[in-house]
């Protein structure tokens, strides 16, 4: 199913994304694994953030 791609639709799905990510992190065993789902969580939301400021 495609979602329409509108703002804010987008910035559920981004946000939805880092919190999947952020609870992996939690789950992950590996610290170096941890490190690298909580750094990603935290660019896709610094991304988002980004975005909007520059509509």
């Amino acid at each position: 199913m495609d979602m329409p791609d509108i703002p804010l639709e987008r910035t559920r799905r981004t946000r939805e994304r880092a919190e999947e990510l952020g609870r992996a992190a939690d789950r992950a065993t590996d610290p170096e694994h941890r490190q690298r789902l909580r750094e990603k969580a935290r660019r896709l939301l610094g991304e988002e953030l980004e975005g909007r400021e520059g509509s």
